[in-house]
């Protein structure tokens, strides 16, 4: 039997049927000289048992599988599973394996087709893209590093996932608490300490662990690494998932910026300054300007406020077009 089909005729063909005859060029007959050259398809007849299929081996109308020989004289014909096997040594389960895998390298090769539409203008945005999250990257440092408590502090918040801004108040307790309590510290006995939420925190996602602009710089490594159509079919399969997986990173990056957005904003600053006043667990307080948010004790420490460079989100089009025809 052949080897392999050329790409273009992977990519253009329909490797199972319903109906063996809705294909053009079969003839009834295999000419005396005719060898099996390859199996094109296989059939299981959608209309079974009202109508079976025509096998050139038995002359009769009585399959419900088979599929479409090749023969080595240029003509196709159509054979049943169990006479192709006694005919050609070729059962519909090996021939079903093998069309198997060809589905899978077509699939293979109509993604890589998708990427490719979408190439140029990935291309185009990703460098934007890097400059975009280095600077990003590098406000998250910044931040970090200036308001080491604070962050700290913040991050846990952020782990929690409610992104409440809460303080711990000293309220006095009840009266079966204070029972409780008896027999140890008559003052301490008095009173306990209530969590209270003071406000919300804006931009969780500004403390997600994600590195944006290596997972950036990924992304394009992924996308130039996938450029060859003529690969082995697992190492396309290797290669588009790579990219499949930069692009999840990428909407990710993208739902990170506007986190960073809005966590490094005069309303965010604001929040996070009332919560440190508030806080007795917090020994430097800070205070909110309009241009940024600083130590109480000393004004020229803290973070200026500066806009992040925009961000062309249309690259996340071509992400949803790649998977809308996929």
């Amino acid at each position: 039997m052949a080897g392999a089909l050329n790409t273009d005729l992977i990519r253009n063909t329909v490797f199972r049927l319903t109906d063996p005859y809705d294909q053009r060029d079969l003839i009834s007959y295999i000419p005396d000289d005719a060898k099996l050259l390859d199996i094109l398809n296989i059939y299981e007849f959608a209309r079974f048992p009202i109508e079976k299929a025509f096998c050139v081996v038995c002359k009769a109308h009585r399959h419900k599988r088979g599929f479409t020989a090749a023969l080595t004289t240029g003509q196709r014909v159509l054979v049943g599973s169990a006479c192709g096997q006694k005919k050609f040594g070729a059962s519909w389960e090996e021939a079903e394996k093998r069309l198997q895998f060809r589905s899978d390298h077509q699939y293979e090769l109509l993604m890589y087709d998708r990427l490719t539409m979408i190439r140029d203008a990935l291309e185009a945005k990703l460098p934007q893209w890097l400059r975009v999250f280095e600077h990003l990257e590098g406000r998250r440092a910044a931040f970090c590093r200036i308001f080491g408590e604070v962050s700290s502090r913040l991050n846990e918040v952020a782990i929690r996932g409610d992104g409440r801004l809460s303080i711990h108040r000293k309220v006095r307790a009840s009266a079966f608490q204070q029972a409780l309590t008896r027999g140890d510290d008559e003052y301490k006995g008095r009173f306990t300490y209530q969590e209270v939420t003071v406000g919300t925190l804006l931009g969780s996602g500004f403390f997600d662990p994600m590195n944006t602009h290596r997972e950036v710089a990924q992304a394009i490594r992924s996308i130039n690494d996938h450029s060859f159509e003529m690969a082995l079919m697992l190492d396309m399969k290797k290669r588009r998932k790579a990219v499949e997986r930069s692009f999840e990173c990428l909407q990710r990056c993208a739902e990170i910026y506007n986190d960073v957005a809005s966590f490094l904003s005069t309303e965010n600053f604001g929040r996070v300054a009332r919560w440190t006043d508030r806080n007795d667990g917090i020994r430097r307080k800070l205070v909110a300007r309009s241009n940024g948010l600083f130590f109480a004790d000393d004004l020229n420490q803290g973070m200026t406020l500066l806009p992040l460079p925009d961000l062309d989100e249309t690259l996340l089009d071509c992400i949803w077009e790649y998977r809308r025809a996929s």
